[in-house]
């Protein structure tokens, strides 16, 4: 409302008579009124209203709120508490796949909510990910980047979920919510800031709030995730409503089309006996069949827009935030390695070094010294005659080959003369007259292969450690056992 002595008495009449019927009394001393920066003579503003004035930005909730966009120092707490968080979890001696869960399900979490409430900067975004993921590697070198981890599991990530997408889908839909109406803050918003303009071409203006400007900022993705679903016709601006695939009248025919004869209609007048007449308005052949392809319902009680991402069968026209998010986020290629790293049984340490190891993110000795590491001695502690690198200990090298020979000779039929790990799954995956079960228990172990192969290699360097191939083979077929359905 307007912060003028009139609106001041008027709000105060309003809480007094609010009191008056509910018996809920203002406390002066417990409340306070909040102007934002145009308004003068504030202490005189909230004298009249009986209360004490407040500073902007203030807390609720947890979360900063102001007239203006969130700044990087208002929204600290949030850094703060991600610090805090980790501090506090650094001495528990997580494993790489626990510090992976921890992040998802309470940091991320917390930021979720913060990034669906306010628009955070974008360096308080990058200052959360960057103390996650100094945690995940435990303040040592990222052997995969952030960006990496922040892929689905089929793409080639831990499907961790990216701050800065995160955001761009709170926005996403944020401007959603406003479209759907029904409430009294879009009603509002849109008296306020509209005024009767079509909100698909109102351009924006200095004045409108952060809020109403973020929401129009959004308008070009949130068009590729919805729908128009029609009843009547009478709640769809023929001309300037993206009604046909995403797209208006405007935009298919182009600005320089005479659309005058359009203008002001609603898609009521193209629409009769619930079937599509566009042919009354002589529109090409090929746009009326695109027209008639929008479906028309007596399902719903009105026009509506309905929530249809591409590629996205949830929900039914329902909004989803995981949608939402897959819409703005980096795409990329599946891995052809999916069902390897994460395959049903595998134990979750396996497959965290399967990951490793399918992406070439292991330290191994040739990495490390290429990343600056001293390093005493370059030679792989198995056979002590080669350098160490990924590709000779899966399984170039003589002892890791004969671990895993030894299984496929007498679980798996056979041995391949392949000695690559990504040929050894080729050849897994060729062997098509053997069951499924076949190749999923083939990968099994192959997995936990490589898993008692790089900790061996480990607890020799390490440890000062060594355990004969008889014994890593008796280990890694008590892990097959548990593994195995």
């Amino acid at each position: 409302m307007r912060p003028s002595m009139r609106g001041m008495r008027e709000l105060a009449g309003v809480m007094e008579e609010f009191g008056q019927l509910s018996g809920l009394r203002l406390n002066s001393n417990k409340s306070k009124v909040y102007f934002n920066n145009s308004c003068t003579l504030k202490e005189e503003r909230a004298l009249e209203l009986g209360v004490e004035k407040g500073d902007l930005p203030v807390k609720y909730l947890g979360v900063p709120l102001s007239v203006n966009y969130a700044k990087d120092r208002d929204c600290q707490s949030l850094v703060d508490f991600a610090q805090r968080r980790v501090e506090g979890w650094q001495a528990a001696g997580l494993s790489f796949g626990g510090r992976i869960e921890l992040v998802r399900s309470v940091i991320s979490a917390i930021a979720l909510f913060w990034l669906q409430s306010i628009m955070v900067p974008l360096a308080t975004i990058r200052k959360i990910e960057g103390i996650c993921a100094k945690f995940i590697w435990h303040g040592g070198i990222h052997a995969i980047s952030w960006e990496q981890l922040c892929r689905p599991r089929k793409e080639g990530g831990v499907g961790l979920r990216s701050l800065v997408s995160v955001r761009e889908a709170a926005g996403i839909k944020l401007a959603w919510r406003f479209l759907q109406g029904g409430s009294l803050w879009s009603a509002w918003m849109s008296s306020r800031y509209l005024r009767g303009r079509n909100f698909w071409v109102c351009e924006i203006d200095n004045n409108f709030s952060v809020a109403f400007k973020h929401i129009l900022r959004n308008r070009p993705v949130l068009r590729k995730a919805i729908r128009r679903k029609m009843r009547e016709g009478g709640e769809t601006d023929l001309w300037l409503d993206p009604w046909i695939a995403g797209q208006s009248l405007l935009e298919i025919l182009g600005p320089q089309t005479d659309g005058v004869a359009y203008r002001g209609l609603t898609c009521r007048h193209i629409i009769r006996g619930g079937v599509w007449r566009p042919e009354e308005y002589r529109f090409t052949a090929q746009l009326g069949g695109e027209i008639r392809q929008v479906q028309i319902t007596h399902a719903i009680l009105t026009d509506a827009w309905v929530w249809a991402p591409p590629g996205s069968t949830e929900g039914a026209g329902e909004f989803r935030f995981s949608s939402c998010y897959d819409l703005v986020r980096p795409h990329f290629d599946e891995i052809e390695e999916y069902d390897f790293i994460w395959g049903k049984g595998l134990a979750r340490k396996m497959q965290l070094s399967a990951y490793k190891l399918v992406l070439g993110r292991m330290l191994t000795r040739d990495r490390l010294l290429r990343f600056g590491v001293h390093v005493p001695d370059p030679k792989c502690v198995l056979c002590e005659t080669e350098n160490e690198s990924i590709g000779h200990l899966f399984f170039q090298c003589h002892v890791a080959w004969s671990i895993w020979a030894e299984q496929s000779r007498r679980y798996l039929g056979g041995v391949g003369r392949e000695r690559d790990f990504r040929e050894i799954l080729k050849w897994i995956g060729d062997c098509r007259g053997q069951e499924q079960s076949w190749a999923r228990r083939a990968r099994l172990r192959l997995a936990a292969s490589v898993w008692h192969v790089w900790r061996e290699s480990n607890r020799r360097i390490y440890e000062g450690l060594t355990t004969p191939p008889v014994g890593i083979l008796h280990n890694i077929e008590s892990d097959v056992l548990v593994m195995s359905p």
